[in-house]
């Protein structure tokens, strides 16, 4: 009986040492709903609870630049298709894909971290940028 107790102890010990992280999947919504670079403030913001600071240099590098490409592309090529959504859903796969895989590690075990904060303040800075584009036209 002791040595259930134990082990339930230990158990629940390693459960506390998850370090809470938004998840991949949450990465990947928000590059492709607001844009890259809402997705690469989010792995940022996992980076920054593991300790990895080099990590976080270069996972903002690429987001600016990703994001700056994106806009150049897209006021380049005018076509009639939405190329930003293809862009999107590139930029969240390379965030997961490449660095999320780098850097925390495919069987890396972690503590789901609520999206919902994030997702009311992207809605915040979103929103005035939506309406003065729908003012515009």
């Amino acid at each position: 009986m002791a040595e259930n107790e134990s082990q339930v102890a230990e158990t629940k010990q390693q459960e506390k040492e998850l370090p809470a992280l938004y998840s991949k999947r949450v990465i990947y919504l928000f590059s492709v709903i607001f844009s890259t670079i809402f997705g690469t403030v989010i792995l940022m913001s996992n980076l920054k609870q593991l300790g990895e600071k080099k990590a976080r240099m270069e996972v903002l590098v690429f987001g600016i630049i990703f994001t700056i490409g994106t806009a150049i592309t897209l006021n380049t090529v005018q076509l009639q298709t939405n190329l930003g959504l293809p862009l999107n859903i590139l930029g969240g796969v390379i965030l997961n894909e490449f660095f999320w895989n780098r850097y925390i590690g495919k069987e890396t075990e972690f503590e789901k971290k609520s999206w919902h904060k994030p997702a009311i303040i992207s809605t915040l800075i979103t929103l005035p940028f939506v309406a003065a584009m729908l003012y515009a036209m």
